[in-house]
């Protein structure tokens, strides 16, 4: 359900957690994230405002936000762009079953339930009380 993506994201923010900037190399090292995701993942914490990316001499990445603001459930959404527990909750996701029977799924409307618990529970601390 939550990607090895993911779960790298998650740590090279942790790997940011004290303020300062480092290379790709260092987070990789610091937190055993294989160097052939990082760059990938960084992009896409970079265009979801997670982290920022300084380019050349001197460069490396750094927070973007604060983590007393940062949730794992922001961290997934920038790597994950379809975090749900089956894809019927996708938006605009057409249901044979419940077109060819004219009945509501009692199974979706369970899993958007526990979705909605999922979602409320990875909002519900931020990074900087996970990372303490």
């Amino acid at each position: 359900m939550i990607t090895r993506e993911s779960d790298y994201a998650v740590r090279m923010i942790r790997a940011l957690k004290d303020g300062e900037q480092l290379t790709i190399e260092q987070i990789c090292r610091k937190e055993q994230v294989p160097r052939q995701f990082a760059y990938k993942i960084l992009k896409k914490l970079e265009k979801a405002g997670l982290v920022r990316i300084r380019r050349g001499a001197g460069g490396g990445c750094s927070l973007g936000r604060g983590l007393d603001v940062l949730t794992l459930l922001d961290v997934i959404r920038a790597t994950d762009e379809e975090f749900f527990l089956n894809p019927c909750l996708k938006q605009g996701y057409r249901c044979e079953y419940a077109e060819g029977s004219g009945h509501n799924c009692l199974v979706h409307c369970e899993l958007a339930r526990v979705q909605a618990i999922l979602e409320r529970e990875l909002r519900h601390r931020t990074l900087a009380e996970l990372f303490c």
